[in-house]
């Protein structure tokens, strides 16, 4: 071989050399840019992510929280709607055991802040509360609240204080109903625990002056620790959301996200080890240089349609949550059934979303279910009776309210107790709902006040029949506590075509029941909503209330 041939070999060897070592940095290079962009993305995508499981954990606290304190406002409303007294208050507590399910424990306190009634512990030293925050703000606040983070008393442990006050029927406070939930009960404690979406992270809750609420580490309950102690509990207070991956916990770089809660001034946050956090996104480093050094003009592509491949899952999950979110869709979209871990958060935040709707249907219907009867309370009816006007007026249809009430009710209290007159009440409920179709509404106003919304009405004669069926409803005697009474009912029937307010409505309801009652009760009369001229029809005779097994007339 000639030396020009032999140079012309070294050179074309030494271009191929240059050339292939320029092709594998460019691969290199094109490769770990391209890792580089999707570890930037998939660390957006970890924390959005993160946060929408976060979001899931702090809405079940938010219902938790909410749940109790409408459980001890709904004992408020009975108390009140009962006209129980502070005598009363130890036999509420035991008769609802739900209570001891909800909390530790569930106590009364008079205006001074003495202990009147207690569910548990009543034969526990005397306790006054009168120097406690939570008691003073709500006697000056006449509402419910939740406490600060304190040490029980009592027990000694982390707790906190769910208030209500107990109003009589002036509207003046008598005593204070404290419902405790101790922080470090497994029912509060473990159900937090368990909403953890990575098992080697942990979950904390803090308040927003840096006390410790939840933490792993029972001894920084109740505490305050500084920043170089704790750093990742004082990011969690940097903003009412977000998350970090620059901190360093317990000696470890960590991930921590944080969400403020809408019920009270807490956040919950969770704090992960880096490397689990961000484990797909080193799985997806590894294979992408081994794919640089095998394959190095396909290691970029390869390595970005990996990290395309691995994340589409996590992109349908995010996407998914987005369109709930904006309401285009609803949480059915995350019944998923893929098996990887995608799908198994997927259907924990499905799992998670049913139970917060299914505990709102639930609180929507205590607050529009009378407790005694089960009929709807005021106010729904003050709700339904507009709506159901305005329906009547677009279909061109007549519209009936019968208002309705017990005749001598006080009479049946007096001489049965009230427990007899409650029994009355809910047998009186229970037969003007088998009077009336299934388009028509019952209603418990107050007392022993009833009112029925007829729809769907041809014309003014069938407010009569109407009646009748009333009449006829209360024929067969009660039987309540043992005794056998009669009962009967006054019933004033307002009828209307055209427009008018429900006050009217019921204003010409209320002057046809005065009108059967001015002519000896035990009857019903109708009223055209306009004229107030009554057409008045007696049931049956009058009675008088007897002792057992004797007709009474009520």
């Amino acid at each position: 071989m000639s030396p020009a041939v032999a140079h012309f070999a070294s050179f074309k060897l030494k271009v191929s050399a240059l050339v292939m070592a320029m092709v594998l940095i460019a691969a290199i290079a094109v490769g770990g840019l391209s890792l580089l962009i999707a570890e930037v993305q998939m660390q957006r995508m970890t924390g959005a992510q993160e946060l929408s499981a976060l979001a899931g954990a702090a809405a079940y606290i938010d219902n938790d929280l909410h749940a109790k304190q409408q459980l001890l406002k709904s004992l408020a409303e009975e108390a009140q709607v009962r006209n129980l007294g502070p005598a009363d208050v130890q036999a509420l507590l035991e008769a609802h055991s739900t209570l001891r399910d909800e909390f530790i424990n569930v106590a009364s306190y008079d205006a001074h802040g003495d202990r009147i009634a207690s569910l548990r512990n009543r034969q526990d030293k005397a306790l006054n509360v009168s120097g406690r925050a939570y008691f003073q703000q709500t006697l000056a606040g006449r509402e419910g609240m939740i406490s600060e983070p304190f040490k029980s008393g009592l027990s000694g442990r982390p707790a906190v204080a769910l208030t209500q006050p107990l109003a009589d029927a002036k509207g003046e406070i008598y005593a204070v109903l404290v419902g405790g939930i101790d922080l470090l009960r497994p029912s509060f404690a473990a159900q937090i625990e368990a909403l953890r979406s990575i098992p080697q992270g942990y979950l904390f809750i803090v308040s927003a002056d840096g006390t410790v609420v939840h933490h792993p580490n029972k001894d920084l309950i109740l505490t305050r620790p500084d920043l170089e102690e704790r750093p990742a509990l004082h990011a969690a207070l940097a903003a009412p959301e977000g998350w970090r991956a620059d901190l360093v916990d317990d000696g470890q770089p960590v991930f921590v996200a944080y969400k403020r809660l809408r019920q009270v001034d807490w956040t919950v946050g969770v704090s992960s080890p880096l490397h689990e956090a961000f484990a797909p996104m080193a799985a997806v480093w590894m294979k992408g240089i081994a794919a640089a050094a095998v394959f190095t003009a396909l290691a970029g592509v390869f390595g970005w349609g990996l990290v395309k491949v691995l994340m589409e899952p996590l992109d349908r999950l995010q996407k998914s949550v987005e369109a709930i979110d904006s309401g285009a869709t609803d949480i059915e979209a995350l019944d998923v059934q893929d098996r990887d871990e995608f799908g198994l958060l997927s259907r924990a935040l499905y799992r998670l979303s049913r139970h917060r709707q299914q505990a709102e249907d639930e609180l929507h219907r205590l607050a529009t279910t009378d407790v005694l009867t089960g009929t709807y309370n005021r106010r729904m009816f003050d709700d339904f009776l507009p709506a159901a006007l305005a329906r009547a007026r677009r279909a061109g249809e007549a519209l009936a309210v019968a208002f309705l009430d017990v005749d001598s009710f006080k009479h049946i209290n007096d001489t049965y107790g009230h427990a007899v007159g409650d029994a009355v009440l809910v047998e009186f409920a229970r037969r003007l709902q088998g009077a009336v179709r299934r388009t028509d509404t019952v209603a418990r106003l107050a007392g022993d006040e009833f009112v029925i919304v007829y729809e769907q009405l041809g014309d003014a004669d069938e407010a009569h029949q109407l009646g009748g069926k009333l009449m006829a409803a209360m024929e067969r005697p009660f039987q309540a506590g043992g005794a056998t009474l009669r009962v009967t009912a006054s019933v004033g029937i307002a009828i209307t075509r055209h427009h008018a307010s429900a006050q009217a409505v019921m204003q010409s309801a209320d002057y046809a029941l005065y009108g059967v009652k001015a002519a000896g009760r035990d009857g019903y009369a109708v009223n055209v909503v306009g004229t107030e001229k009554l057409a008045c029809v007696r049931g049956r005779e009058q009675a008088r209330v007897r002792p057992r097994e004797e007709a009474v007339r009520a």
